[in-house]
C-alpha cells in the first residue's frame, strides 16, 4: 500500500470519529475555534442554540478547565480570566425527579439541592486538579469553612478540599438513594436552591489565589430537562452573582421555558443572556457573511483531521477542496444526458439548413437538452424553432432563461430512470448539505472518503485524488438515508417523523422531477390553519420535533411575530436528506401547506402526498418511478 494512500486511509478513520466523546484524548488535537467563541468568554450568560452535530459539545469542552488546559500550552493556568466547569444533562438522572406521588414543590427543592451538590462536587473537583497541577493551595479561612459546615448541614467539622470532596460525594450518593423511596423515606437535609454554590463558589475565589477567576458553568443538553427543572436553572442564572456565570448549549426549540421559579420574572435576551443561534449563523444563504466564516471554519476542522501530525508528520497537506471537485451546472447535463442529445440531432438534420446543422452539433449537449426542455414549456415554438434562435440570436439572447430555469431542469434529465439522477458533488455542494453541521459534513467527507479507498483497493488504478462524481453523490444518499433511519430511535415521536419525511421527500423529489409549467426549485412549505384544536396541537408538536431533531429546519418567515409561533415560519426538509429524495438543496420557492394535510402525510401516506400535490396544482402520479434508492421503501408508498 502506497504511503498516500494508507494516509487517505488513516483520515478517513479520525473523519469517521464524528462525536466530540467518540474524539476522546484527540478531541483537542482537532479543535479549530468558530467565530463566535469569543463570545463565550465574556462573564455574560450565553445560550447556544443548535441542532445535534453543530459542535455544542465540542465548544463548550473547549471552555472547560481541560479543554482551556489542552489548547493553551503556552501560557500558565495562573493567567486564566475564566474556570469553566462542564456538566452534561443525564437524563437517566434528571428523570427520577418527577412522578405524582410528590407535590411539584418537593420536586423543585429535591432537584435544587441535587444541582446544589452536583455543581459544588465540580468547584472542588476543579479546586484539587488546580492545586496538582500548579503547586499552588487555595487557602480556605476557618470562617468560611464553618459557612461551608453549615450550608451543607454537615455534622464533622472541614479543613481541607479532599474532605469536602468525600463528604459531597456520600451526600450524593445517599440523596440518589433516597429519592427511589422518596415517599415512604423523604430525604432530611435539603439545601437551599443556590446557596451552597454561591458560598463555595465566594470561598474558592475572594481572597485565594483564584482571586479576579470567574467560574464558568458549561451546561450541555439542557434539552434533557423536564420543564420545571428548566425554571430552576433560570433562576440560578436569573441571579447569578460575579462568582460565576452560565454557558447553556440546547437543540432548537429545547429551550422551553423563559420563566424562573417566580411566575412573574422571565429570562430575556439580551438584557439576562447572549442568543447565539447556530442555525442563524450558519445557514448557508446567500449573503451571508457569516456562511462563509463556517466554510473558513469546516475546512480548518476537515483538513486537521486529513492531515493528523501523529500520523504523517510533516508532509504534502492534502486538502479537501482538492478532494471534492464539483460541476458546473452545463457540465453535470452533459454527464447526465449520457449521449441520448444524439437522437435529437438526427431529427433536426431533417429539419434545418444545413449549414444551420453543422451550427447545431457544436452546441453543448446540455444546452441542447435545455432547448428542448423549453420547447416543452413553450408549446407555441418548436424545438427546431427555439435552436434557430439561439444559433440566429446567440446564447446571451437565452440567459435569462438559463439563470431562472436550467438548475431546475437538470432534476428532469433522469426523471424515473435507473441509477444517479442528479449530482451532489463538490465541497461548497457537501458544505450546503451540511447546512451548518459540522457532524453532518464529517460523516459526508467519512462517507466518500471510504468508498473512495474501497474502490482504490479493489482496482489497480494510481489516481488516489480526487473522489468521483458518482462516489461523493453515492456517498451524500447514504448519508441521507442513515440519517432518515435513524431519525426513529432520537425522539418518542420518532416514528412520526420518519414517515413526515419519507411523505414530504416523496413530494418534493416529484415536484422537482416535473418542474415544467410550474415554479422552478418549490422545496419549502409555510402553514396554514385549517383543523380543529386538537389536530392543532398534535401539529404543532410533531413540527417542533421535527425541527429539535433535525428533520426540517425553520426560517422567520415574512410575518415573523413570536418565535415560538410555528406558523410564522417556513420549513424545508433538512438539505442533508435531499440527495436521497432528489431534490435542491438550495433554498428557494415554497409551497403551502395546511395543517390537516400535513397529519395526513404522516398517517395516511398515499391520500397525503395526492392531496398535496393537488393543492399545489400538480397532477403527477404517484406511480412515477421510485430513485434506486427509495426502492427499499416502495410498500411505504402503497
Amino acid at each position: 500500500m502506497s504511503n498516500y494512500l494508507l494516509r487517505l486511509k488513516k483520515s478517513q478513520e479520525l473523519l469517521g470519529l464524528y462525536r466530540a466523546e467518540w474524539l476522546s484524548s484527540k478531541l483537542f488535537d482537532h479543535f479549530n475555534e468558530p467565530g463566535y467563541f469569543s463570545e463565550l468568554k465574556t462573564n455574560r450568560p450565553c445560550v447556544l442554540i443548535g441542532g445535534r452535530g453543530t459542535g455544542k459539545t465540542t465548544v463548550l469542552k473547549g471552555l472547560s478547565y481541560t479543554g482551556q488546559f489542552a489548547l493553551n500550552t503556552n501560557s500558565q493556568i495562573q493567567d486564566w480570566n475564566f474556570i469553566g466547569i462542564y456538566y452534561r444533562v443525564n437524563t437517566n438522572r434528571v428523570t427520577t425527579f418527577s412522578g405524582n406521588d410528590v407535590s411539584l414543590d418537593r420536586w423543585i427543592s429535591y432537584f435544587s439541592h441535587y444541582i446544589n451538590l452536583c455543581f459544588c462536587q465540580e468547584l472542588v473537583r476543579f479546586a484539587l486538579w488546580y492545586e496538582k497541577n500548579t503547586g499552588e493551595k487555595i487557602e480556605i479561612t476557618p470562617r468560611k469553612w464553618r459557612r461551608i459546615k453549615a450550608v451543607f448541614q454537615l455534622d464533622e467539622v472541614i479543613d481541607s478540599l479532599e474532605y469536602l470532596e468525600e463528604e459531597l460525594e456520600i451526600l450524593l450518593l445517599e440523596f440518589e438513594s433516597s429519592i427511589n423511596q422518596v415517599v415512604d423515606n423523604p430525604p432530611s437535609k435539603i439545601t437551599m436552591q443556590g446557596a451552597p454554590i454561591d458560598i463555595l463558589s465566594e470561598a474558592l475565589l475572594s481572597g485565594t489565589v483564584l482571586e479576579g477567576k470567574q467560574f464558568f458553568f458549561l451546561i450541555d443538553e439542557f434539552e434533557n430537562f423536564q420543564d420545571y427543572q428548566q425554571q430552576v436553572l433560570n433562576t440560578l442564572i436569573k441571579h447569578n452573582n460575579s462568582f460565576y456565570t452560565f454557558k447553556i448549549g440546547v437543540r432548537e426549540l429545547g429551550f422551553r421555558q423563559k420563566a424562573t421559579l417566580n411566575e412573574n420574572e422571565q429570562l430575556t435576551s439580551p438584557a439576562d443572556y447572549v442568543r447565539i443561534d447556530l442555525t442563524e449563523i450558519f445557514q448557508n444563504s446567500t449573503g451571508n457573511k457569516e456562511a462563509n466564516k463556517f466554510k473558513g471554519f469546516a475546512e480548518a476542522v476537515i483538513n486537521s483531521r486529513l492531515n493528523d501530525p501523529s500520523f504523517f508528520g510533516q508532509q504534502e497537506e492534502i486538502r479537501i477542496t482538492d478532494l471534492l471537485p464539483s460541476l458546473s451546472q452545463l457540465e453535470e447535463a452533459n454527464l447526465l444526458l449520457k449521449n441520448s442529445h444524439l437522437g435529437w440531432l438526427k431529427d433536426l438534420e431533417q429539419q434545418i439548413d444545413k449549414s444551420l446543422y453543422e451550427k447545431a452539433k457544436e452546441i453543448q449537449p446540455g444546452y441542447l437538452f435545455f432547448i428542448k426542455y423549453w420547447s416543452e414549456k413553450e408549446k407555441s415554438k418548436s424545438f427546431t424553432d427555439l435552436v434557430e434562435d439561439w444559433l440566429l440570436n446567440g446564447k446571451d439572447s437565452w440567459n435569462t432563461r438559463l439563470n431562472n430555469h436550467f438548475y431546475a431542469s437538470l432534476f428532469s434529465i433522469r426523471a424515473g430512470k435507473v441509477g444517479i439522477r442528479k449530482y451532489y458533488t463538490g465541497w461548497d455542494t457537501y458544505l450546503s448539505l451540511a447546512n451548518g453541521n459540522i457532524r453532518y459534513l464529517l460523516e459526508l467527507v467519512h462517507a466518500a472518503l471510504l468508498e473512495h479507498l474501497n474502490l482504490l483497493e479493489e482496482s489497480d488504478t494510481t489516481n488516489l485524488i480526487p473522489i468521483s462524481y458518482d462516489v461523493q453523490t453515492n456517498a451524500a444518499i447514504q448519508i441521507g438515508r442513515k440519517n432518515l433511519t435513524e431519525l426513529e430511535g432520537l425522539s418518542v415521536e420518532g416514528a412520526k417523523l420518519t414517515k413526515l419525511l419519507l411523505s414530504l421527500g416523496r413530494v418534493f423529489g416529484l415536484l422537482a422531477a416535473s418542474p415544467l409549467g410550474h415554479t422552478p426549485e418549490a422545496n419549502q412549505f409555510q402553514l396554514v390553519s385549517d383543523s380543529d384544536p386538537a389536530t392543532e396541537r398534535t401539529v404543532n408538536n410533531i413540527l417542533t420535533q421535527a425541527v429539535m431533531h433535525l428533520a426540517l429546519t425553520r426560517t422567520p418567515g415574512s410575518k415573523l411575530t413570536d418565535k415560538t409561533d410555528i406558523k410564522d415560519y417556513d420549513y424545508m426538509i433538512h438539505p442533508i436528506f435531499s440527495p436521497f429524495f432528489v431534490f435542491s438543496y438550495r433554498k428557494k420557492r415554497k409551497i403551502t401547506l395546511q395543517s390537516s394535510s400535513l397529519l395526513k402525510l404522516v398517517m395516511q401516506p398515499k391520500e397525503g402526498i395526492k392531496e398535496v400535490l393537488e393543492n399545489s396544482n400538480r397532477n403527477e402520479s404517484l406511480d412515477f418511478q421510485l430513485p434506486d434508492q427509495l426502492q427499499l421503501f416502495g410498500d411505504y408508498y402503497e
